[in-house]
C-alpha cells in the first residue's frame, strides 16, 4: 500500500497534465529499456549555470570551477539528444537556472520535444510574469529551497538577506498559478535535532505545495569534508519515520517506491547529471565525469559509465559520496573538480 501511494504521488506531481507528446516519450523509453536493454535514465539533470545569488553552506557543486557555460543552441542539441535516447523527464538546475534569460525558451524546447520538464530554484527570481511564461513554456512542477522555518536562520544559511520571503512568495505564486511545487530541503544535523524538518514540512502543507523532498546530508561541494554533519543510526531512523508516502520523501521518489528507504538512482542507471560545460556525471554531487556530450555520443558516455561507476558500486546504498571506499577511490581530497573518468 506504502509503495503504491507513493507511484500516485509520483504520477500526480511529476506527471500532471500529460501530453500526447508525453505518452510518445514513455512509449520510447519503455521500448529502448524494457525491450531492447539499453541503459536509459529515468531523469537527466541539466545545470545551465553554476552562477547564483546565494552561498550555500551546504552547496553541493561549490567545489566546481567551470566558468563557461553552454549557449542556447547547444543547449537545445543536448536536450534533443537526450529526448531520442529515451530519457523521460529533465530538471534544470544550477547553480540558479532561472539567472539564464533563456530559461523559459528551454522549458519550451524540451516540453514540444515530449519531456517532462522541472526547475530547483531559490525563489529569488520566481514572479508572476516569468510563472505565466513558465506554464505556457509546459513546465512540469518547481522545487524551491528552503532550509529552515526560520526566515533568519533560512537567510543566513544561504547568505542572502530577505531569501526565505521570496521563496516563500515563489511558492504561492506557482501555486496560485496551478504548477505543482516540491518543497527541497536538507536533514542537517540542526534540523533534525530541532525539529526544524518537521516545521518545514508543515510550512509546506500551510503553503499547499505538492510535496517536501529531504536530502540527506552529502559529503560534497562545500560540505566535502563535514564527515561531522552525517547523521547516526538513531538519527537516521528518525528521519525515516518523517516520511508520507503521500507528501514527503527522502532523497528520490523512485527508489522510495522501490524500496521504501534511501537510495541512488545515479547507480540504478535512473539518473545522470550534466554539467554547464557538458560533462556528464552521475548526479551533481558526483564529481566524476565519464565525457562531454558535445563531443561523444550519450550512449557511449553511459556505457563507460555503467563499466566504470554503476557496476563496480553496485552494492552500496544511499549517496555514493557519503561512503568511505567510494570517497577513497576518487582521491576525495583533490580540489580541482571534475575529475575525468581517468583521473586518479
Amino acid at each position: 500500500m506504502r509503495s503504491f501511494k507513493m507511484f500516485v504521488f509520483g504520477i500526480r506531481v511529476f506527471f500532471n497534465n500529460i501530453t500526447f507528446n508525453n505518452i510518445i516519450q514513455i512509449l520510447r523509453f519503455s521500448f529502448k529499456r524494457y525491450l531492447l536493454g539499453k541503459r536509459v535514465p529515468v531523469s537527466a539533470v541539466f545545470a545551465l549555470t553554476y552562477r547564483c545569488q546565494c552561498s550555500c553552506v551546504h552547496c553541493s557543486v561549490g567545489d566546481y570551477m567551470e566558468k563557461e557555460e553552454i549557449d542556447s543552441e547547444s543547449a537545445k542539441k543536448i536536450i534533443f539528444s537526450l529526448k531520442k535516447f529515451g530519457v523521460l523527464k529533465i530538471t534544470f538546475f544550477g547553480g540558479e537556472p532561472l539567472l539564464r534569460k533563456d530559461i523559459v525558451e528551454l522549458v519550451s524546447f524540451a516540453s514540444k520535444l515530449g519531456l517532462r520538464t522541472s526547475i530547483d530554484t531559490n525563489g529569488i527570481f520566481i514572479n508572476d510574469k516569468l510563472v505565466s511564461e513558465l506554464k505556457k513554456a509546459g513546465i512540469g512542477n518547481i522545487n524551491v529551497s528552503i532550509d529552515s522555518s526560520d526566515p533568519k536562520i533560512h537567510d543566513f544559511l544561504r547568505k542572502y538577506d530577505g531569501c526565505f520571503e521570496k521563496a516563500v512568495n515563489a511558492i504561492k505564486i506557482c501555486v496560485k498559478n496551478n504548477i505543482p511545487v516540491i518543497i527541497s530541503t536538507y536533514a542537517s544535523k540542526r534540523a533534525l535535532n530541532s525539529g526544524d524538518l518537521e516545521k518545514i514540512i508543515d510550512l509546506g502543507k500551510k503553503l499547499k505545495v505538492k510535496g517536501v523532498k529531504i536530502l540527506f546530508p552529502i559529503l560534497s561541494g562545500k560540505w566535502r569534508k563535514k564527515e561531522e554533519e552525517l547523521l547516526n543510526d538513531s538519527e537516521t531512523s528518525r528521519l525515516m519515520g518523517l516520511t508520507d508516502p503521500a507528501f514527503v520523501y527522502i532523497e528520490d521518489a523512485l527508489e522510495m517506491v522501490k524500496s521504501n528507504s534511501k537510495g541512488c538512482s545515479a547507480l540504478r542507471g535512473n539518473l545522470i547529471y550534466i554539467s554547464p560545460t557538458g560533462e556528464v556525471q552521475p548526479c551533481p554531487a558526483v564529481p566524476l565525469s565519464f565525457g562531454n556530450v558535445r563531443d561523444k555520443n550519450i550512449e557511449e558516455i553511459l556505457s563507460l559509465m555503467e563499466y566504470k561507476f554503476s557496476l563496480k558500486y553496485s552494492g552500496k546504498s544511499g549517496c555514493i559520496m557519503n561512503d568511505g571506499e567510494f570517497r577513497k577511490d576518487l582521491f576525495i581530497q583533490k580540489d580541482t573538480y571534475p575529475l575525468k573518468c581517468g583521473d586518479k
